[in-house]
């Protein structure tokens, strides 16, 4: 079946880059990064029995902040380092209120879970 989202997840934290699920939570004890850093997220479906293993189907998503303008070295580095044995779909876009622009980088992985006994 290929490579499982958790691994994806530890070859993002491998880029030294601050990440975080979801987002970055804010406050004066621990404030939230600047850009450059990543979030991701995703969501599951869980479907019937293959002799006893159920498939699990992870929509992935992994968001790349960077200040003022698109980091082409850092997007490089993602799709070579990060998601280089799986297929995705990238996309950019300015977030004008907050002077950051956004590239996210969307994917899917199936697993396999095995069936305890």
């Amino acid at each position: 079946m290929g490579v499982t989202y958790e691994r994806i997840i530890e070859r993002a934290v491998a880029l030294g880059l601050p990440v975080a699920e979801y987002e970055f939570r804010d406050t004066k004890k621990n404030p939230a990064p600047d850009p450059p850093f990543l979030i991701h997220f995703s969501s599951e479906d869980q479907t019937g029995t293959d002799a006893g293993n159920r498939i699990r189907k992870i929509n992935g998503s992994i968001e790349l902040y960077t200040d003022r303008k698109p980091d082409h070295d850092l997007e490089r580095r993602i799709e070579r380092e990060v998601l280089f044995d799986i297929d995705f779909h990238k996309t950019t876009v300015p977030i004008q209120s907050e002077n950051m622009y956004q590239t996210a980088y969307d994917f899917d992985v199936v697993q396999k879970i095995q069936k305890k006994e």
